[in-house]
């Protein structure tokens, strides 16, 4: 037993390197496995998140400035752009009328969602429409005479 532990002729310096190199990459490979979901799946919904309500507030702001300068007797158009994909999926932004006040939802093919309000426009105009993210162009018009 004595010889076992002096003995350092067992193992050369290429062997250990291949050893220890295999173990950790064992030891990356079983974390990654087990809590790859956790640290790529969790940042990714956070992003999603904050994306669609920076979108939903563009979107907002955009239909405010349009209310504050409409025609009494016209028509009012303008072009928006907006990002093809959140999160590597296209999204659709609809417009709706909800019980109080009137919301943008952005909704991904995936189901992730968000609801941004418009404050109190709705009872003034109407909004309403969808619109999807893959579309070439993006407008928003209003006609005063209609």
């Amino acid at each position: 037993m004595k010889n076992l532990f002096r003995n350092e002729e067992a193992v050369s310096v290429t062997m250990e390197y291949i050893i220890f190199s295999m173990l950790f990459i064992t030891l990356f490979v079983m974390l990654y496995m087990s809590f790859g979901d956790m640290l790529m799946k969790g940042p990714k919904e956070t992003v999603v998140q904050n994306e669609f309500s920076d979108i939903g507030n563009m979107m907002s702001t955009l239909v405010t400035d349009m209310y504050l300068i409409l025609p009494e007797n016209g028509v009012i158009e303008s072009d928006y752009m907006i990002p093809s994909e959140v999160g590597g999926e296209p999204y659709i932004i609809n417009a709706n009328l909800a019980m109080t006040d009137q919301i943008f939802e952005l909704k991904s093919s995936s189901g992730k969602e968000s609801s941004v309000t418009i404050s109190g426009i709705a009872t003034t105009i109407l909004i309403n429409g969808t619109v999807s993210s893959s579309d070439i162009n993006h407008r928003i018009s209003y006609d005063s005479r209609k």
